[in-house]
């Protein structure tokens, strides 16, 4: 059919499938008005039932009509947009989703967290509630029928198996016309809906499966089921709370009385255990959506909408984003908390933010009020109560109330960290307390911030590590070399990266081709030419094969693969995509 044209306006371009009750194909659209580009939008022709014409016609209009609504009334529904019949075959036709189904995400062997299922719960159980008031059933929910839509997340309930029972019409033993084709696909259908009777708990069953198959990672058909009970054997492969155990557990009960009898009910139990509070997002993280930016949560649902020209991530409850050309600040749940004013921004630090005002920098609090008027040529963040700031050509250090606190004859300062600050005279480095005291020598070619105890050190291109008495406590031996985080540190020998620890013990011997930090108990590491993530026994937890990545922060980490950018969780598994 590809190419072919039905009632002279939608041109079939693709094949998206088949199956034993008709097949579906992507189609442009309007073909007989000059518009340019055209429309997309999915096309099902449905194989046509030996059965009356008359009867079967009006099965037809009643069912689409019914699909027609829910898409109406419903944004996670696809609208239908035609129904016709053409050379004696019926035809729908549907909002094209763009985006792709959960099979992308439901991978096996790689379970979800137990925040991440019940916000699958949550969302299906919310459009279903929708769909069982209008006394409909859908038949045939599993990961391939649930769409994530790229302009917002969220999750799209697709196929409704209303449509599917017309091609399975035909005549029973009483001469009446009936379904002769159980609806459904094995291992998500339960065996009321096997033998041709339906119910809304059937649905139930069909979601339950699914969240089981995401929770744990394996697939209903690899499930064993109870020869005595006949009840779906999966508890021992679940990690998750008692609640949601229960939950899922009544959700797929081989007896449709002992299920819940319809979403409705099974999203109330949800409620009732607290459960959809426990899903909430520790720090949103910023997406793009098309052209604008907006955040999502830790399971990729979209909770601040696109709307932003440049957006950052949270960083004490505060984000700073860019709206025209001017910086504001959001708060977690999007509202404008300082509009945008600034010409820059930068985050809070004990209570106090930098911003540009023209060419010159200022601080503010968190109320938007300007506390320290714009001076500086340049400045630095608040750290341990002082920042560094430039007028002219002279360095300083100020307090919070803008007064200078430690004057400077130094070539270089830098900010305060763990009570000592890196300087430079003559081209050496050292570092002086907050007496503006030298309390090590400048002696050193280049230095590192002191974190965790330690700070590195290079003299003649080899990198040791000094306590804060100056004291060498890791010899000068390495090529280059990275501050401590969660007490290692990276260290490259010989063009190829590892970690040691506070002893200068070689810990992680993989030799990577390059590392960072660690972060969220991860560190990204590269091997031939890809991106992965090491655990700290230097195991690869997440392969490499990502074109670049980040750190990990909340459990999400941003990572390019293919020149698209997606969010990962400490499984590997993708989040969603940013556009």
């Amino acid at each position: 059919m590809i190419g072919y044209i039905l009632q002279r306006r939608y041109k079939i371009i693709n094949k998206l499938g088949s199956g034993g009750f008709g097949e579906t194909y992507l189609a442009e659209y309007p073909e007989n008005l000059p518009v340019s580009p055209k429309y997309k939008c999915v096309v099902k022709r449905l194989i046509r039932p030996p059965t009356p014409d008359l009867d079967t016609e009006e099965r037809f209009k009643k069912e689409a009509a019914i699909l027609f609504k829910l898409g109406k009334d419903n944004p996670q529904i696809p609208e239908l947009y035609d129904f016709f019949e053409e050379n004696k075959e019926f035809y729908l036709v549907q909002e094209f989703i763009e985006g792709h189904d959960l099979s992308n995400e439901i991978i096996s062997g790689k379970p979800w967290s137990e925040a991440h299922v019940i916000q699958l719960l949550q969302e299906i159980l919310e459009v279903l509630t929708f769909v069982h008031e209008k006394n409909v059933i859908h038949r045939d929910i599993k990961p391939l029928n649930l769409m994530r839509r790229y302009s917002d997340n969220k999750l799209v309930l697709i196929d409704f198996g209303i449509v599917k029972e017309i091609s399975a019409l035909g005549v029973n033993a009483q001469g009446k016309i009936s379904s002769t084709i159980p609806i459904g696909t094995r291992g998500y259908m339960p065996s009321e809906q096997f033998h041709g009777h339906p119910k809304l708990c059937s649905d139930i069953y069909a979601l339950g499966m699914t969240a089981i198959q995401a929770l744990t990672g394996v697939s209903p058909q690899e499930l064993r089921i109870d020869p005595d009970t006949l009840e779906v054997v999966w508890q021992e492969k679940a990690q998750a709370s008692n609640p949601l155990i229960e939950i899922l557990t009544k959700m797929v009960r081989y007896s449709s009385h002992q299920r819940y009898s319809d979403a409705c009910e099974a999203l109330q139990a949800l409620k009732q255990a607290s459960l959809v509070s426990s899903s909430l997002v520790i720090s949103p993280k910023p997406i793009k959506i098309v052209n604008k930016y907006g955040y999502i949560d830790q399971t990729g649902r979209v909770i601040i909408p696109a709307q932003f020209d440049d957006a950052w991530s949270f960083f004490n409850n505060l984000a700073i984003v860019k709206i025209g050309s001017k910086f504001g600040y959001i708060d977690r749940i999007g509202q404008l908390v300082i509009p945008p004013q600034f010409d820059d921004a930068w985050y809070f630090y004990e209570g106090l933010a930098r911003v540009k005002i023209g060419e010159k920098f200022a601080y503010i609090v968190k109320s938007g009020r300007i506390v320290i008027p714009p001076q500086f040529d340049d400045a630095e963040d608040f750290s341990e109560g002082l920042a560094r700031v430039k007028i002219g050509d002279k360095l300083c250090h100020i307090g919070k109330s803008g007064q200078t606190v430690i004057e400077s004859e130094f070539e270089e300062i830098w900010g305060f960290t763990e009570g000592l600050a890196r300087v430079k005279i003559n081209r050496k480095f050292g570092y002086i307390g907050k007496s503006g005291q030298l309390v090590i020598q400048p002696q050193f070619d280049g230095v590192g911030i002191f974190s965790e105890g330690l700070a590195r050190v290079m003299i003649s291109k080899k990198f040791g590590y000094i306590d804060k008495i100056g004291q060498l406590v890791i010899q000068l031996q390495f090529d280059d070399a990275g501050d401590f985080f969660e007490e290692l540190a990276r260290v490259k020998i010989n063009r190829k990266w590892n970690y040691i620890d506070k002893t200068g013990q070689l810990v992680i011997s993989a030799q990577f081709d390059n590392a960072d930090d660690f972060s969220d108990g991860l560190a990204k590491v590269k091997i031939n030419r890809k991106w992965g993530y090491i655990d700290k026994t230097g195991q690869l937890v997440i392969s490499a094969q990502f074109d670049d990545a980040d750190d990990f922060s909340d459990g999400l980490a941003m990572v390019n693969i293919g020149n698209q950018e997606r969010y990962i969780d400490k499984t590997g598994r993708f989040i969603c995509q940013v556009l």
